[in-house]
């Protein structure tokens, strides 16, 4: 019996908790973006199902436990030429994508029937609903407008001393072979960017600015949270948004006991999404307040795990095995 993990090539807390497991004694199968998985049997009326990872062959009766901890993996496809007269083409490949996914949704149907941490379909929440459920459980968040008008942000901005605009998704990315990666990150809307903007713009998140005492990194794991308190105020490089690390001047973080009745409507929160697994961020007022920002399933934790000396690492390896 093993553990099947599947994960990014380059997620280092992977390999860390893959080194815990190894410790314990315990088998692990790793499946990475690539290569592809070949469908060896899937017959459900029998309930077998086995399939092929470069030269390693996995049957479905062969896993103790499952850790879905980021991406997916790819089904092998034969590839193949279509003539150039053959009229739907583009019907067919769409088709054959959707055989793929319906298939690929199948078998982590099946695993999640194993003892599992995180789920593929879960993975990408939708941070709207987030925060609306996290309003509907009694946990404080930040008001939030999404709008196109200036009008309508000018009444937002008028209501409040300072705020913010975020990405309504998982922001942006790019990566450019001179320039590096560039990044989107949460803003400080000012008077002048304010005054450029024209009468309308596009779909926007805007929310009012917290006046923060301290951030708070949250990683939930098997009905426990492990908190951290980032003092991130006193750097003007990451007072608005941590993720700005100043590498020569860390910000000095602490390990965070989170009051009961927070802890209680947190896990409301997570099972309310359906995830046992997960990275929170918060905020504590000057009021010493408590204001919920986001989750993210596939989160990072090493960040949490080391400042803090919770062996994140060792206990996710031990709820595995």
């Amino acid at each position: 019996m093993s553990v099947l993990i599947i994960s990014s090539e380059t997620d280092q807390a992977t390999n860390d908790v893959i080194r815990w497991i190894h410790h314990y004694g315990e088998k692990v199968s790793r499946i990475n973006e690539y290569p592809e998985v070949k469908i060896s049997c899937l017959d459900i009326l029998s309930g077998k199902l086995s399939f092929q990872v470069g030269n390693e062959e996995i049957s479905i009766d062969s896993i103790k436990s499952f850790w879905h901890r980021r991406d997916n993996f790819k089904i092998d496809f034969p590839k193949f030429v279509l003539k150039d007269d053959f009229l739907f083409s583009k019907e067919l490949r769409i088709n054959l994508q959707h055989e793929l996914k319906k298939t690929n949704e199948f078998i982590h149907f099946k695993l999640l029937q194993k003892k599992s941490l995180g789920d593929f379909s879960k993975t990408d929440v939708n941070k709207l609903i987030v925060l609306e459920c996290a309003k509907n459980v009694g946990i404080q968040i930040p008001e939030t407008l999404i709008t196109t008008s200036k009008e309508e942000l000018f009444k937002f901005k008028d209501k409040h001393t300072e705020i913010i605009c975020k990405a309504i998704s998982e922001g942006i990315l790019f990566s450019h072979i001179d320039l590096g990666n560039i990044y989107s990150y949460t803003s400080v809307v000012t008077n002048e960017l304010y005054d450029k903007l024209p009468a309308s713009f596009a779909l926007s998140m805007f929310q009012n600015k917290i006046e923060k005492k301290y951030e708070l990194r949250i990683f939930f794991l098997n009905q426990e949270f492990y908190a951290m308190a980032i003092f991130s105020q006193a750097d003007a490089q990451t007072s608005i948004d941590f993720r700005k690390y100043n590498r020569q001047k860390p910000n000095r973080t602490i390990p965070f006991e989170l009051p009961n009745e927070l802890k209680d409507k947190l896990t409301t929160l997570m099972a309310t999404l359906g995830l046992n697994t997960g990275s929170i961020d918060m905020a504590v007022t000057r009021q010493n307040e408590y204001i919920f920002f986001e989750v993210n399933p596939v989160g990072q934790f090493g960040m949490t795990s080391y400042p803090c000396n919770y062996y994140l690492e060792r206990k996710i390896a031990e709820f595995l095995i």
